[in-house]
């Protein structure tokens, strides 16, 4: 009898216009702002190779102008309009104001200031200070930032190995210890980090793609008047409502496997390559990623018809379901912060586990098929939850008739 009823919502949904703009507007904006955000990732790392750099009182630093020249920075010299300043000042306050207001209108992302004494100072074996004037809010120029500020730790560092050098001390002296990076993290673990995105996406199409079908067979027949002779036949309303859900879980499943269809293809169109890596997912992880979602289509639709059958109309539904929207950032947000790997008790919490599951699948790591099954059957079973709820709403005459 289930079916009959799917069948019957199935028809319905897809006469539905905004049913059907979930299920296919999501599945394509996911991917397309995933190539787009990349591709700008890719163009801004590109960049940072040709660095550019507008100075100010670059003929008072040869050394360091050279040094910066030689490591591939182009020299830009700046010319201030304003006021110069007195003797004994860096530079005056209408100066300063000039190179501000550079920066602010975008003519310059940062500017570099070096004072008049500093060829002097240096040469005197002193210490000097110079700015650099940036605008942080720009997240493209930060690459350049850090590359120029490196250049410029490393010039000085030199630099005061030199001038021990020349008074017959050994630089080690100064730093008895050295750093080396030796990173142990897989190409597909870096691959992940870059990635973090896709499973959030993945997620979010569970709760989208099939959010219209189910606020349409709750709210929207309530809204229609076409529940009470739903309900007047002599069926189980367990039925009725795993009939309506069965309906919303097509929709759902349909979504979750086109967003994963299209992210997929369009990370195979972005030239990832050009940063140092390589993206490649094989047939076993293909399904690790199947498995690990498919049942997220379950446990969506479920929880959006339980409060469905709460809203009055269409419009008290959509209300509704907007706090619900907010359930799939969760478990990215507990991922960003988290400091610990995946641990048992994961597998017990909704979407949490899917997403910690996803996450190791696309770094290339092979989960335990145990948690496979934990977690599917976790969500399966608040799913029975929520239907089994939704089917004791459905006896309550208060629920039906207000």
């Amino acid at each position: 009898m289930w079916s009959v009823v799917t069948r019957k919502e199935l028809k319905d949904a897809l006469r539905d216009r905004r049913a059907l703009a979930a299920l296919l507007l999501f599945p394509l904006l996911g991917p397309v702002m995933i190539y787009f955000m990349f591709n700008m990732l890719i163009d801004i790392a590109e960049d940072a190779v040709e660095v550019t750099l507008p100075v100010v009182g670059a003929e008072y630093a040869g050394d360091l102008i050279d040094y910066l020249q030689q490591n591939g920075i182009d020299i830009e010299n700046m010319r201030l309009n304003s006021r110069p300043a007195s003797e004994g000042e860096f530079y005056s306050q209408p100066q300063l104001d000039e190179i501000s207001q550079a920066i602010r209108s975008r003519r310059f992302d940062y500017v570099l200031v070096i004072p008049p004494q500093f060829d002097e100072l240096i040469g005197a074996s002193r210490g000097s200070n110079i700015e650099l004037h940036m605008e942080s809010t720009r997240t493209t120029s930060s690459p350049k930032v850090s590359r120029i500020s490196s250049l410029i730790d490393a010039w000085s560092r030199e630099t005061a190995a030199l001038r021990l050098i020349v008074r017959g001390i050994n630089p080690d002296i100064i730093s008895p210890v050295s750093i080396v990076r030796i990173d142990v993290a897989s190409q597909q673990s870096r691959v992940q980090s870059i990635l973090g995105m896709v499973p959030f996406f993945v997620i979010m199409a569970a709760f989208v793609c099939g959010m219209g079908v189910a606020v349409d067979v709750t709210a929207g027949e309530r809204e229609r008047k076409s529940l009470e002779p739903l309900l007047v036949n002599p069926v189980p309303r367990y039925t009725i409502v795993i009939g309506k859900w069965m309906a919303a879980v097509l929709f759902s499943a349909t979504g979750l496997v086109l967003v994963m269809i299209l992210n997929f293809f369009s990370l195979s169109q972005v030239p990832l390559e050009e940063v140092g890596i390589v993206f490649n997912l094989g047939r076993l992880e293909i399904i690790g990623v199947l498995v690990t979602t498919l049942p997220l289509a379950l446990f969506a639709p479920s929880i959006q018809i339980f409060v469905g059958i709460f809203a009055k109309s269409f419009k008290d539904a959509q209300a509704y379901l907007s706090f619900i929207m907010l359930l799939p950032m969760a478990p990215f947000f507990f991922n960003m912060f988290n400091t610990q790997d995946r641990e048992f008790w994961m597998n017990f919490v909704p979407m949490l586990a899917q997403h910690m599951l996803l996450t190791d699948v696309v770094r290339g790591e092979t989960p335990e098929i145990i948690d496979f099954i934990l977690a599917g059957t976790s969500l399966l079973f608040y799913s029975m939850l929520f239907i089994f709820g939704a089917s004791q709403l459905m006896k309550k005459e208060r629920i039906i008739f207000t």
